[in-house]
C-alpha cells in the first residue's frame, strides 16, 4: 500500500517528542536548557528553584538558585517531503555566593540564555524518519563585554527515529551529536526509548528520565529525573582572575515525584519537587580546561519546578493501518 508521506510526518508531530528530545540533549549538554516536564510539551514556561549549600573550598555558601525559562516552537515550514521546525527559547537564571576570600563578601550574577534553532525532519519509509539541525546558544550577563567565540555554542546533529510496532507512540532514536566549543568530547553518541501508549509514559535516555501514569485524562503521577550542565562565561574576582579562571561549570542532577494536571485546550500545569542529588561546580580556563580546583561539590538540596506547557494532541491511530492510506 503506498504511503502520503506528508500526512504520515503530520500525524506523527507528536511522536517527534524522542527525536526532539534529543536535540534538547545536545542543547543541554552545551549549558543551556529544554526542560518540559515530558518531551511531549513543545512550548512551555518555567519556574525553578534549588537550595544552596556550603562549599569547602574558601568557606564558600551558595545561595538559592532561582531559573525562568522560556521555549517556542515557531511554524513548522514544508518543503516538498521535508519538514523545517525553527524553535526560539530563552533563560534567565539567577545565582550568588558568599565567602570571607571575596572582597565584597557577596557576589550575585544573573545570566541570559538566547537560543535558536532549526530541524529538518524527512520521512525515509513508514516507519523510519531522518532528523537533522543546528542550534547555536548565546550566554551572557550583560555585564562582561559580548565575545561571539567565548559566548556562543554550536549544535549539529544527525539522528534516525524508529517506530517499533505498528502504532504510534513506541520509538526508538539514534544518532550523533556535535559540540563546539567543547570541554570534554566534541561528538557524542545519543539513544534514547520513548513508550506512550494507554495509561503510561515512559522517556529513558539522557538527560532526563520519565515515567508517568495516566489517571484519567486530566492527571499524570509519576517520576522525573534530569541532567544540567551549565557552562557559562562570567566576570571572577581578581584572585580566580589570576588562576586563569574564565568560565564557571555547574552540574546538577535531580530526581523527584512529579504531577502534571490538564488544564484544557491542550495546556498542562506540572509541578515536582525532590533532591539535587548531585550539585558540583568546577572553574574553567579560557580554553574550557578545567582548572582542577578541589572543594567544589556541594551536596545533595532541595529543588522545585513550576511549568505551564502546551502539549498538542494527535488524531487517534487506526488499530488495523500502521499509516494513513492516502
Amino acid at each position: 500500500m503506498r504511503v502520503d508521506f506528508r500526512r504520515a510526518v503530520r500525524w506523527r508531530l507528536r511522536d517527534l517528542a524522542p527525536v526532539l528530545g534529543c536535540w534538547a540533549v545536545a542543547a543541554l549538554l552545551l549549558g543551556s536548557s529544554a526542560r518540559a516536564q515530558t518531551q511531549a510539551d513543545r512550548l512551555y514556561l518555567g519556574y525553578g528553584l534549588s537550595g544552596g549549600g556550603s562549599l569547602d573550598a574558601g568557606g564558600t555558601r551558595i545561595k538559592e538558585r532561582r531559573t525562568l525559562e522560556l521555549r517556542v516552537p515557531l511554524p513548522p515550514l514544508v518543503l516538498g517531503r521535508t519538514y523545517l521546525l525553527p524553535s526560539v527559547g530563552y533563560e534567565t537564571r539567577w545565582m550568588g555566593a558568599s565567602a570571607p576570600a571575596l572582597e565584597d563578601d557577596t557576589v550575585d550574577r544573573q545570566f541570559h540564555r538566547i537560543q535558536v534553532g532549526l530541524t529538518a525532519v524527512r520521512p525515509l519509509a513508514p516507519r523510519w524518519l531522518l532528523v537533522t539541525g543546528v542550534t547555536a546558544s548565546t550566554r551572557t550577563d550583560f555585564q562582561s563585554s559580548f565575545d561571539l567565540a567565548l559566548d556562543t555554542s554550536w549544535v549539529a546533529f544527525a539522528m534516525a527515529n524508529y517506530q517499533l510496532g505498528d502504532a504510534p507512540g513506541f520509538g526508538l532514536t539514534f544518532g550523533v551529536v556535535a559540540l563546539w566549543p567543547f570541554d570534554k568530547l566534541p561528538v557524542v553518541p545519543m539513544l534514547s526509548l520513548t513508550y506512550n501508549r494507554g495509561p503510561y509514559v515512559l522517556e529513558v535516555g539522557l538527560p532526563r528520565l520519565t515515567l508517568l501514569r495516566k489517571l484519567g485524562d486530566t492527571v499524570e503521577l509519576g517520576l522525573v529525573g534530569a541532567l544540567d550542565m551549565q557552562v557559562l562565561r562570567t566576570r571572577f574576582e581578581p584572585q580566580m582572575q589570576a588562576a586563569g579562571a574564565s568560565y564557571l561549570r555547574e552540574t546538577q542532577v535531580r530526581v523527584g515525584p512529579t504531577v502534571n494536571v490538564h488544564l484544557g485546550r491542550d495546556l498542562w500545569l506540572s509541578s515536582s519537587v525532590g533532591l539535587s542529588l548531585i550539585n558540583d561546580y568546577a572553574l574553567l580556563d579560557r580554553e574550557r580546561e578545567s582548572l582542577k580546583v578541589p572543594g567544589l561539590d556541594m551536596g545533595p538540596t532541595p529543588y522545585g519546578r513550576v511549568v505551564l506547557g502546551w502539549r498538542p494532541g494527535r488524531p487517534q491511530a487506526k488499530a488495523k493501518s500502521p499509516r494513513p492510506a492516502p
